[in-house]
């Protein structure tokens, strides 16, 4: 690999190069500048230094910085390069500091008379930091601050390298990223990017300078940030609590978690749900890592197998079938689901902790995609007030009249399932609408002097009534609601 300087060639009207400097353009395999007909281009024409124009490289004059630095990397696989600016070297923002993070080999910058010039070219934003600079011999005294861009000087030797590593991460995280400045003959300094630990056992000279940016946590690094988190708890030196856990634990609080999300839902709260989406989240991916601590699955077992099932399941779009309707495909997905489990009941893999409504919804579909269903809502009707005359007809509060209401139940959530309602969100409705009702109720009875417990039913009944018309008149009701 070749290598890269960066060289300035002064101020307008000072612009001829010094022998220094002049010395090292000859020695590049290529000098390139911004334009053929710019300054720089005229400085080395008239001292016979041949040339490239960034043009020629395909990159445009007024290019951004990523586009010249790629251009000087791909030239400097195989020559070396000298990037000619009139004025400082880093004239053109955020190309020196780019080529020293992707330049492995480092940067050689020219001319430059002190480390401390040199070092500070790293610092390409952020200024609104302070700026400290502290001589290695006095390093073990100073006093360090993380939020301001630091400087180091007359770092000599490796003894020197060694202690500024040491007292740095202290404060900073050993894998920090530094920049180291040294000498490279008369007029020049060469740049490299290094971490702390690797700080310790650097290669150094006479007038070298390291320079440590602001510190700042890094943000969260999205999934496999979340992943990494959750494995860092339940590490050996990770939270008590988090590595207490096991599946069954968790039971509990996955569920919670799910309720609280889909109450968010209700509740139309975008913000809180994003919230609770985390939460639950976060208990599958405990999950999953209590599961790859025993060798059974991982994460990315987890999301493998999500992705297949749903390209298995959705042929019309990943296949070759066709689905018009959302019924369509309601339709193949629960014919996809049954062949993938051939040989077992249509009722077998239904989750019993589910609520009860929802696992009655779960499990009559089931029968009915087998052919199990009564042909008319009629037909359902009459089963409802037949299982109500067999309730009337037992003992109350026996076995055998719970057995009846359970019977009413499952019928009433077949009424809801072929009229294409969602059982478990009305009684929901249902019980937040009583809930209303029943606040109204308290308040009005508070406001009367009294509380509820003191009223006749006949009372009750009244400010039940009247809760009812206030809701129906804000428009929370559902208009002339006899319930």
């Amino acid at each position: 690999m070749g290598s890269i300087a960066v060289v300035g060639l002064g101020v307008e009207g000072e612009l001829a190069p010094g022998p220094l400097t002049l010395g090292r353009l000859r020695a590049a395999d290529v000098v390139v500048v911004a334009s053929p007909d710019g300054l720089a281009a005229g400085v080395l024409g008239d001292v016979d230094i041949q040339v490239t124009p960034l043009p020629e490289l395909g990159v445009p004059i007024d290019a951004p910085g990523d586009e010249v630095i790629s251009a000087l990397l791909s030239l400097a696989e195989t020559r070396d390069v000298a990037y000619v600016t009139v004025g400082f070297p880093f004239l053109k923002g955020g190309v020196v500091s780019g080529l020293l993070a992707r330049c492995r080999r480092g940067v050689e910058v020219f001319p430059v008379t002190s480390p401390v010039q040199v070092a500070l070219l790293a610092i390409d934003s952020d200024m609104t930091a302070d700026l400290d600079i502290v001589d290695a011999a006095a390093v073990g005294t100073a006093s360090i601050e993380r939020g301001s861009h630091i400087v180091v000087t007359d770092v000599r030797n490796r003894m020197l390298a060694r202690r500024t590593a040491d007292v740095l991460t202290r404060v900073f995280p050993s894998d920090q990223s530094v920049v180291l400045a040294r000498r490279v003959g008369p007029g020049g300094f060469s740049m490299s990017m290094l971490t702390l630990a690797a700080l310790a056992e650097a290669e150094v000279a006479e007038e070298t300078a390291v320079y440590i940016p602001p510190y700042h946590l890094t943000p969260p690094g999205g999934f496999g940030e979340l992943v990494r988190v959750i494995g860092v708890l339940r590490s050996p030196d990770g939270c008590p609590w988090d590595r207490a856990q096991d599946h069954r634990s968790l039971r509990h609080n996955t569920i919670e978690e799910a309720y609280e999300t889909v109450a968010a839902i209700d509740a139309g709260d975008l913000t809180h749900l994003a919230e609770e989406l985390g939460d639950l989240l976060l208990q599958i991916v405990l999950h999953a890592q209590i599961a790859s601590e025993s060798g059974a699955f991982t994460i990315d077992d987890v999301v493998a197998g999500v992705t297949t099932k749903l390209r298995r399941r959705h042929p019309h779009i990943f296949g070759d079938a066709v689905a018009e309707t959302p019924e369509d495909v309601s339709a193949r997905w629960d014919a996809i689901k049954r062949d993938e489990k051939a040989g077992s009941g249509a009722l077998d893999g239904l989750a019993a902790s589910l609520p009860s409504l929802m696992y009655a919804q779960k499990m009559s579909r089931r029968a009915v995609a087998v052919g199990f269903e009564w042909e008319t809502l009629d037909d359902v009707w009459t089963k409802v007030h037949e299982e109500i005359e067999e309730l009337k007809a037992t003992e109350p509060g026996s076995e055998r009249a719970a057995d009846e209401i359970g019977d009413l139940l499952f019928t009433i959530v077949n009424v809801a399932r072929k009229q294409g309602i969602d059982a478990e969100t009305a009684l929901r409705g249902t019980c937040e609408k009583f809930r209303r009702r029943f606040g109204e109720m308290e308040a009005a009875a508070s406001a009367e002097g009294g509380s509820l417990s003191e009223l006749d039913i006949a009372a009750m009944e009244r400010l039940w009534q009247a809760a009812k018309r206030a809701e129906s008149q804000s428009g929370q009701g559902k208009g002339n609601d006899p319930s």
